[in-house]
């Protein structure tokens, strides 16, 4: 599916740079504010991760990687407004459906 950007970044340190002149909701010059659903306040733009501040968050790996599997759903609907949030366990589909490796 096209898009304009997409911004994986895997690090130890959270560093804006560009992002700061995107017009997204920062706080402390330093996180981008997002939702539950990990959307920033840009339509269509969705963080995870350290970069990310919500109130509770936690910064741990683990969250991060939930965090991402939350974004990637949701963003999934903000482009198919008809998929599902959730897409499902693999463990729910029927046996014999090859589960890919």
């Amino acid at each position: 599916m096209p898009c304009q950007r997409a911004v994986a970044a895997l690090g130890f340190t959270a560093n804006l740079g560009p992002m700061r002149d995107w017009g997204v909701e920062l706080r402390d010059n330093r996180h981008l504010v997002v939702d539950s659903a990990m959307r920033t306040n840009l339509p269509g733009v969705f963080a995870a991760g350290d970069i990310t501040e919500y109130d509770g968050k936690v910064r741990l790996i683990s969250v991060g990687f939930g965090e991402v599997a939350t974004a990637v759903n949701n963003a999934a609907v903000h482009l198919d407004p008809d998929a599902p949030v959730f897409p499902g366990h693999s463990t729910d589909l029927p046996h014999d459906v090859p589960v890919p490796a």
